[in-house]
């Protein structure tokens, strides 16, 4: 029964309330909206323009201005949300080092103005002209760096609200804060759309200053299309992928953002937050260790970490493809990426309105059924039978509300998980499970590409030979074929808040397993971080070798280390999932039936 009729009271009921008064009635729920917790969605906002604006911004200066590497890009994207891995250590700082007696205000104000302090030199540097595209990632990874110390605290204050809803309605703080996010995303979006979509963001080797000669550069000019018509005078025209008439530049839009940041400040010093004394260190460690031994969390921990690494990885050479066989440009490109967050915007609210008792199981399944079926629609592109653009946005949407059911469903677990007072590191070691993957996912992604050397840059997709699109096709069935084994883990999840809480309240703790999710999350972590750095950093150097993502440095290179890394990986991912999901099955302890999907 996916249902949940919210009645508690009385025996068995008491364990779904979390936060209770020293009577032992559940506390009064809070509205987010009042003046002494606005600050918690105005944070989210913020967020959203950060993780939207950070993200979105790497398509149109490196894929389309600069036409790096499918690997680079990747890599890029991954390198710039790397701290979202971290989460779990500003949790750490948040739960067990408040500042002057607060564990949430002095992190989220601290985390917003170092994220504004990064972004004004970011801008600086534009201004002088010395913001090349190595400099503008490493600037905005350390931007986040700020915003995910503030997100991390106010993770803990979101929970510390959520645990204040009765069960029949807990969810809705969850899926508001991730609402106002996405807002933040389509306004950042919206920023991009109009302000990048001109010809010197979309046309290659373009110039404003006439009295500039035109570059020389090979890689530069072979890929306009106009300098063969007009040898002397093609980086001075506006070329047809551009479809405005200026440009906003990096400066300007990192100026925008940075603002938005400081206004919103008072939001925070405003925040309703009582002093909490400071834990001894050990016996904080000491506590949150008895947590992280219970089932309810090394479990989801472990479900997290197997199923969104296998779920998480995509066709790399999907985004240069749709550039140079689908004309995909800047204007086009966040076209789409309004209309997804829109989308995940309207599903979150469906959601919340009416499915936040559905089993999680359920929305996953289905909502993986019908993403596998889009993605199977994008052959029709790769065979040349339909290759219009707006017919690629249209199933790209489609399956983005898709990807909302499935990421809600892993989120919800984690608030009955987190117990009071130690809200943050819970909340963000379980998030940090998941994003630690995030980028092993990535390395995975553009590690698949040392199998298919003919996706490896845009100049060989766009060939368009029948060769390329074998690979391309080989690469597309692979990646939807491991989307798919993402569901075996699924009876690693509990069903519903209420088996969650159940989960809990059984007490049972495991050190071995405990340990096993926590080193399994620091070493994806660690591994994730050197590849990543690597390629960005170093590109010109490791970027050509297969074990990173490259076509190989060679005749000679060996294609084996990368085909043992993919292998571990996969191993490590369905061996977990079979231990805790069929080997007790196949021991005779549980009996196997389809309903344990759903």
């Amino acid at each position: 029964d996916d249902g949940e009729d919210g009645k508690g009271g009385g025996g068995k009921g008491d364990i779904y309330s979390i936060a209770k008064g020293e009577d032992g009635k559940p506390h009064e729920e809070i509205d987010p909206w009042t003046r002494g917790y606005a600050g918690v969605p105005v944070n989210y906002f913020s967020v959203g323009l950060m993780l939207g604006g950070s993200t979105s911004i790497l398509y149109p200066v490196l894929v389309v201005n600069e036409g790096v590497t499918s690997a680079l890009l990747e890599a890029s994207t991954s390198i710039v949300t790397i701290f979202w891995s971290y989460k779990v250590f500003f949790g750490f700082l948040s739960d067990c080092f408040p500042i002057l007696g607060y564990k949430r205000k002095p992190y989220i104000v601290l985390g917003w103005v170092l994220c504004a302090t990064f972004l004004t030199r970011m801008a600086h540097m534009g201004t002088m002209g010395e913001l090349t595209s190595n400099r503008l990632v490493l600037m905005l990874t350390l931007a986040n760096l700020g915003y995910v110390m503030a997100d991390v605290a106010a993770d803990g204050f979101m929970v510390w609200i959520a645990h204040r809803e009765p069960i029949h309605r807990r969810g809705k703080m969850q899926t508001l804060i991730y609402a106002t996010s996405k807002v933040g995303q389509i306004c950042v979006n919206l920023i991009i759309l109009f302000g990048f979509s001109g010809p010197k963001t979309n046309c290659a080797g373009y110039e404003e200053d006439p009295n500039v000669p035109c570059t020389t550069d090979p890689s530069v000019v072979g890929r306009s299309e106009l300098s063969e018509e007009y040898p002397d005078s093609w980086c001075y025209m506006k070329c047809e992928h551009a479809t405005l008439d200026w440009d906003l530049g990096i400066p300007a839009f990192a100026w925008i953002i940075a603002s938005i940041n400081l206004i919103s400040l008072p939001f925070y010093f405003l925040l309703k937050e009582k002093r909490a004394p400071r834990d001894k260190l050990g016996s904080f460690m000491s506590s949150f260790w008895s947590q992280l031994k219970r089932k309810a969390a090394w479990r989801i921990i472990l479900y997290s970490m197997t199923s969104h690494i296998t779920f998480g990885v995509v066709n790399a050479a999907k985004t240069p493809a749709n550039y140079v066989w689908l004309d995909l440009h800047t204007f086009q490109y966040q076209i789409m990426i309004l209309l997804e967050k829109t989308i995940f915007f309207l599903g979150l609210n469906v959601i919340r309105r009416y499915a936040l008792h559905v089993s999680w199981r359920k929305m996953i399944l289905s909502g993986s059924m019908v993403v596998t079926f889009f993605n199977l629609l994008y052959y029709l592109i790769v065979f040349d039978v339909l290759r219009n653009p707006w017919f690629y946005i249209f199933t790209d949407v489609s399956a983005q509300f898709m990807y909302t059911l499935n990421f809600l469903a892993s989120v919800f677990c984690m608030v009955e998980v987190a117990e009071p007072g130690y809200e943050a590191i819970t909340y963000s070691l379980i998030t940090t499970a998941s994003n630690t993957v995030s980028p092993l996912s990535s390395v995975i992604s553009y590690q698949l590409l040392a199998f298919f050397p003919l996706l490896n840059t845009q100049q060989s997709i766009a060939s368009d030979t029948p060769e390329v699109r074998r690979e391309f096709a080989a690469l597309h069935a692979l990646t939807i074929l491991v989307n798919l084994t993402s569901l075996f883990a699924l009876p690693m999840l509990p069903r519903q808040k209420k088996e969650t809480r159940e989960l809990v309240a059984q007490g049972e703790i495991s050190s071995f397993w405990g340990a096993f999710a926590l080193l399994s999350a620091l070493v994806f972590l660690f591994y994730s971080t050197v590849v990543t750095f690597l390629t960005v950093a170093a590109h010109d150097v490791y970027g050509c070798f297969k074990i990173l993502g490259g076509g190989g440095c060679s005749a000679e290179e060996s294609s084996a280390p990368a085909y043992v890394l993919v292998a571990l990986v996969l191993c490590y991912c369905y061996g977990v999932n079979f231990y805790h999901s069929f080997w007790p099955i196949l021991k005779g302890r549980e009996r196997f039936s389809w309903g344990m999907f759903l």
